[in-house]
């Protein structure tokens, strides 16, 4: 259809719509000339008067499309195609964030010189702790000093060759024999050399103590944590601080009991001095004490450190430990090894004086401020134990001691005699032990009582878990056991391979739950594809309770990087 042809606007049609080029005086605009138009010069204007309607105009002829509708034309076109202007800048801009979000920016900063050193592989090194001490002499005068009782046995379990052993006995030490006296084994690090040592130690009531102290001989270290021991009356806890090194060891102690954080002078710029021992009971730091917790961290040269805990029970020795390091804080803490023996009996005693905490109890330190909700199960080491467990809240900075009879059913038989795993878990870091006592049958006394047989206790340390082959050394002492444990979820089968004349074992430790094996006593094994396991041996006879985790060997060949 041509462009005369087209019907004219709706406003044209409108009787009362004004001329769409009409200008205020009602004269016309003047039209450009049409690009089809023949004539190159101008076109005359022709005034039409105002007195002339639009009705007089020839009715015949279609008025020509208006300027306005190709303008309107214009604008929409120049407006939608500034719409899809935007809209495809937009796009790219989209596609540059996105491409700048997901390409890594550089960064600025120069790279630190450093050079990666392979060390030559150290010697492998344990400490022993020497003999039990107790405060004052024979005649009980000097109550402020330490001094040795008995001799210890010490079993070595080395490989390939005999390790080497040096008597430090320097500091609190000066005093005891060349056998009483802390000492260093060495061994030459080569590729599967191993080392370990364990010595056992019964007094037999020499120094008011009784019972068996058995504990492993560890590596020097900058930070052990210990989790028993008590300074009430009739209960002695001596921290001993060896220091195997050269240079002296700047020591600092923090210690939480019951009611919080014990601040006391002279617990920081302790000095162990290179090669020797020193002794400290922590009664010196809080005399009355039920539930103590000690973080020890040295500073230049490192120490070994145990926590010797001691009980006299009215006038009578009532047992001796040897508490080993533990684990460090976390949310989940397993203690293996824990032994039973004796339960009848213990629930027997408790009725006599002095024995009323003969009963096993978890301890759970809070060493941070948060409260700590935990979750406490005891798990026998046969293969279809069922855990039991029960709920504490330890508050932040406090300690909790609890009674393993908790996870018991109320009115349900004590604990039975055997081999248990302990697990701890808690919604922030926590520290935790066991202790648990044995003792012999009591006898009827000339007054119609209970006399008490001979007691000890021990203190169970919570285990790491081990990183990689280990050696292990079983102390001369009775009834030695393995419990394991596996911290990952998966079953495992290690190998006990015996070292001098003890046999091979193999050992089938579960997915879940743990397992118990019995091992010769005064013996040796080389432990193979332990890791993702904790594990500890435990003692126990009449009268006699002892144990210590398996730990992992130091790593003395790591690579360091060295900077300027």
């Amino acid at each position: 259809m041509a462009d005369d042809e087209l019907p004219p606007p709706d406003d044209a049609l409108r009787p009362d719509a004004p001329e769409p080029d009409a200008t205020e005086n009602g004269a016309m605009e003047p039209s450009p000339a049409r690009d089809g138009d023949s004539t190159n010069g101008p076109v005359e204007e022709t005034a039409v008067p105002a007195s002339v309607s639009s009705a007089e105009e020839e009715p015949t002829a279609a008025p020509p499309r208006p300027a306005r509708s190709r303008s309107i034309g214009r604008t929409v076109t120049v407006v939608s195609l500034r719409i899809v202007r935007g809209l495809v800048g937009l796009a790219a801009a989209a596609a540059v964030v996105a491409a700048v979000g997901l390409v890594p920016l550089p960064t600025l900063g120069v790279e630190p010189l450093g050079t990666l050193v392979e060390p030559e592989p150290a010697d492998l090194l344990t400490v022993c702790p020497g003999a039990l001490l107790r405060l004052g002499d024979d005649t009980g005068a000097n109550a402020g000093q330490v001094f040795p009782v008995g001799t210890p046995d010490v079993t070595v379990a080395s490989t390939p060759g005999a390790a080497q052993r040096s008597e430090l006995t320097g500091g609190d030490a000066a005093g005891s024999s060349a056998r009483q006296a802390p000492s260093a084994l060495r061994a030459p690090s080569s590729d599967g050399a191993v080392l370990s040592a364990a010595q056992q130690q019964t007094p037999d009531g020499e120094g008011g103590l009784n019972g068996l102290a058995a504990a492993s001989c560890v590596a020097p270290t900058s930070s052990a944590w210990f989790v028993g021991g008590a300074t009430t009356v009739g209960r002695t806890s001596i921290l001993h601080l060896v220091n195997p090194t050269e240079v002296n060891a700047d020591v600092s102690i923090e210690l939480w009991g019951e009611a919080g954080i014990v601040r006391a002078p002279g617990m920081s710029g302790i000095t162990v001095p290179a090669g020797g021992r020193v002794a400290l009971p922590l009664s010196g730091f809080a005399p009355d004490l039920a539930s103590p917790v000690v973080h020890v961290e040295a500073r230049g040269g490192q120490v070994a450190a145990w926590l010797q805990t001691s009980v006299i029970r009215v006038l009578d020795p009532g047992g001796v430990d040897l508490v080993s390091a533990g684990a460090a804080p976390a949310k989940d803490v397993v203690i293996p090894g824990v032994r039973i023996l004796g339960a009848t009996a213990v629930a027997s005693s408790l009725g006599i004086e002095g024995y009323d905490d003969l009963q096993a109890v978890v301890r759970v330190g809070n060493p941070g401020e948060e409260t700590a909700h935990v979750e406490v199960s005891l798990t026998p080491a046969t293969a279809d134990g069922v855990p039991t467990s029960f709920e504490i809240t330890v508050a932040g900075g406090e300690v909790s001691d609890t009674l393993l009879s908790s996870a018991l059913e109320l009115g349900e038989a004590p604990l039975p005699d055997g081999a248990y795993a302990v697990s701890v878990r808690s919604d922030v870091p926590v520290v935790a032990g066991a202790r648990l006592s044995t003792i012999v049958d009591p006898t009827p006394d000339a007054d119609g009582g209970l006399a008490p047989g001979a007691a000890d206790l021990a203190w169970f340390a919570s285990a790491s878990p081990v990183r990689a082959d280990a050696a292990l050394a079983v102390a001369d002492a009775p009834s030695p056991m393995l419990v394991a444990s596996a911290v990952d979820g998966t079953a495992h089968t290690l190998t006990l391979t015996g070292l001098g004349d003890a046999d091979d074992i193999t050992v089938e430790v579960p997915a879940t739950g743990s397992v118990a094996v019995e091992l010769p006593r005064d013996a040796a094994f080389l432990v193979r594809k332990a890791a993702g396991v904790v594990a500890g041996v435990s003692f126990a006879g009449a009268g006699e309770l002892a144990s210590y985790p398996v730990t992992a060997p130091r790593a003395g060949d790591t690579p360091l990087v060295v900077r300027p």
